[in-house]
């Protein structure tokens, strides 16, 4: 197939200063040794190969070096120290409901469409992700495209894309295991096999995580708790997933691919209850592949599942008996294809078009006080997309991407409760259309000066939990809406990027979401909370990175962000207007240094840098106050079989405040892996 565009040769240029980046140092965990090097192909940003240098969107690529490097355990931890991108967790232990990733300053990780091999990721639930679906092990890239993005993905991409891909069979045969141990008793097993033949292709892997976990309660929960304080434990974790991979080639021109994922994880803990249950959750995934090539066009059909099943007790003051039970069912299928052609050496169409379904069921009984009281919540989403996109370019300097994509959705619920006096009903069927534009522009000045600029509109529909079902948590009722509308978002941006030379360069980039409709948390009272849509929600801010190499051996990468996301308008609350999003911080930077000590040993150190987050709709309580940690690792590789690793997380042991659960402090770990 030919490329609309080329790798082009890269001249050698003086060297640049970091100082800029440097200002405000890191964020957590881990950042990318080559998070965009030049040469890198991405294909999320346009559901076609190009270079990362040659798309005008704004995109990070974390490659299979860095991956391997990395200390980082569920892969939202590797996305730590990209900008414009929050990634909230603290340790393994969390529970992945805990964990939060937002884009470009936009709250809530359903307003980031993740996928897992172009499989939609968030549940429909609460538009939540399980992270550790699949292990850091088993992938071999994330692309990170920032920005609006439902001209060609749809609901959920309003702050951008965050695509998994995993391992592909390798030829030959190869076996790997692995151990880790760390503190808080921390351990983690995994074995993979590849095998590959010219025409045949097979990888599966399996994985295990446990941990004592920690006391991740914060000092006002346990107030709140009071004389009942010492019921609330550590909160530790079991996972476990498996993952297989079987693809062949049919003929010279065509591939299929069946792919299947599983997740058992478990969280223990929590309360000092006995058999108290704090949640466990099982996730299948699966899809069939199948991929057509020509000589000038290439085409791909998926087939997927996806299957999600939770169970988790309810329990309040005093903490000394479960209260209820409930299991929560999620399902969703889908067929997605595109066909990509190449219509001459400068332009290249795009059409496509994607269908999906799905629903949640939820049960709650066992209740204490109401023993034979059964609640039943139902929610249903129907959505057909259709979308196309132009690629062209125009001379040597100039290119053009515009895409569309229409969208038709419907939705509907119920709740059904036994006991008397509690709400019920069957929600009405309601549905729309929506279509979203997108253009972009990239302007090469030279051959290492890019300007490039995006606007485009994207939309999100509010999560069926947020529309059909209501629970409570302690003493509040977090109350959903039937009538909620969908949000929408006009975003835009421009960015300058400056290749000096191989695997040195600096990027900035300006950013604005004005949105609509936006659905938030409100708070009524001391006892109850709302679902409801704000009228005007703006984000905006700058992102810089940069990587530079004073030496063959040794890489400095920097990473900065600064985000405002400020309620402009609100009818139904005017005590919201100018205040900040919750749970989303103004500044976020990360510096890091890596040395490759010689071909066998490199390590690694980063200070990395959050800052205040709101921890109220009203920003009237304390906010989530800023916090600085300092990372170490060592790789060292004894054969070409065997490589041991040491970590060391937050050298300071800074027990900071995450988004409402208290930061583990120092974690350190030792890992050791052999291949045969």
């Amino acid at each position: 197939m030919r490329q609309t565009t080329g790798v082009r040769e890269l001249k050698s240029r003086n060297v640049f200063s970091l100082s800029v980046l440097a200002m405000a140092l890191g964020q957590t965990a881990y950042a990318a040794e080559e998070v965009q090097a030049l040469d890198d192909v991405v294909v999320t940003a346009t559901r076609t190969k190009k270079l990362t240098r040659d798309v005008p969107a704004s995109v990070s690529v974390i490659n299979s070096k860095t991956i391997e490097k990395s200390s980082a355990t569920t892969v939202d931890q590797l996305l730590q120290g990209i900008p414009g991108v929050y990634a909230a967790r603290m340790d393994s232990s969390s529970p992945n409901r805990i964990a939060q990733t937002y884009t470009r300053g936009l709250p809530g990780s359903g307003r980031t469409l993740v996928m897992l091999d172009g499989v939609q990721m968030n549940v429909l639930f609460d538009g939540q992700v399980d992270w550790s679906q699949l292990s850091v092990q088993d992938v071999e890239r994330v692309e990170v495209v920032r920005g609006a993005s439902s001209g060609l993905y749809g609901g959920n991409a309003m702050g951008g894309v965050i695509n998994i891909i995993s391992k592909q069979p390798k030829p030959g045969t190869v076996a790997k295991v692995g151990g880790e141990y760390g503190t808080h008793n921390t351990k983690r097993f995994s074995a993979s096999l590849s095998a590959a033949s010219e025409t045949t292709g097979f990888y599966a892997s399996a994985n295990r995580l446990t941990s004592d976990g920690y006391d991740m309660w914060t000092q006002a929960s346990k107030t709140a708790a009071g004389v009942n304080a010492s019921k609330l434990i550590a909160i530790g974790t079991e996972k476990t997933n498996f993952t297989a991979r079987l693809s062949r080639n049919v003929g010279d021109q065509s591939k299929a691919a069946l792919n299947l994922s599983y997740l058992d994880d478990i969280s223990t803990g929590f309360y000092a209850i006995p058999n108290y249950n704090p949640q466990q959750r099982k996730q299948l995934m699966s899809s069939l592949d199948y991929k057509f090539f020509s000589d000038n066009t290439e085409s791909s059909l998926q087939l997927y599942g996806r299957f999600g099943k939770q169970y988790a007790d309810s329990t309040a003051a005093p903490y000394t008996a479960i209260t209820s039970h409930g299991t929560y069912d999620d399902k969703e299928y889908g067929l997605k294809g595109q066909s990509s052609i190449t219509l001459s050496d400068s332009q290249q169409l795009t059409l496509g078009a994607a269908w999906r379904d799905g629903s949640i069921a939820v049960l709650e009984n066992g209740y204490t006080a109401t023993p034979t009281r059964v609640v039943n919540r139902n929610g249903y989403l129907q959505n057909l997309g259709l979308f196309a996109q132009d690629e062209i370019r125009y001379g040597t300097a100039w290119k053009f991407n515009a895409a569309a994509r229409w969208d038709k959705w419907s939705t509907n619920g119920s709740l059904t409760d036994t006991l008397a006096g509690q709400p019920t009903g069957v929600y009405p069927k309601r549905s729309g259309t929506e279509f979203s534009p997108k253009l972009g522009v990239l302007y090469s000045i030279t051959d290492n000066v890019n300007l490039r600029a995006t606007a485009g509109k994207s939309f999100k529909l509010a999560e069926l939990t947020e529309m059909y079902s209501s629970n409570k948590r302690g003493t509040v009722t977090y109350w959903g809406n039937p009538n909620l509308k969908p949000e929408r978002v006009n975003a835009y941006d421009f960015g300058l990027d400056y290749y000096f030379a191989e695997a040195t360069y600096a990027k900035a980039t300006l950013y604005r979401n004005d949105a609509r409709d936006f659905v938030y948390s409100v708070t009524r009272d001391a006892t109850n909370n709302d679902k409801v849509n704000i009228e005007s929600v703006v984000t905006q801010g700058v992102e810089l990175e940069g990587r530079y190499k004073p030496h063959e051996f040794v890489a400095l990468n920097a990473s900065y962000t600064y985000n405002d996301s400020t309620i402009k308008q609100s009818t139904l609350d005017m005590a919201l207007v100018g205040k900040q999003l919750v749970n989303v911080p103004k500044h976020q930077a990360q510096l890091r240094a890596e040395i490759d000590l010689s071909q066998e040993t490199a390590c690694a150190l980063s200070v990395n840098y959050v800052g205040d987050r709101a921890s109220s709709d009203k920003n009237t309580t304390a906010p989530y106050h800023a916090y600085t940690t300092y990372d170490a690792s060592l790789s060292m590789r004894f054969t070409e079989a065997v490589r041991a690793s040491l970590a060391v997380v937050n050298i300071g042991n800074n027990k900071y405040e995450g988004i409402g659960y208290m930061a583990p402090g120092r974690l350190v770990s030792a890992g050791l892996s052999a291949q045969f």
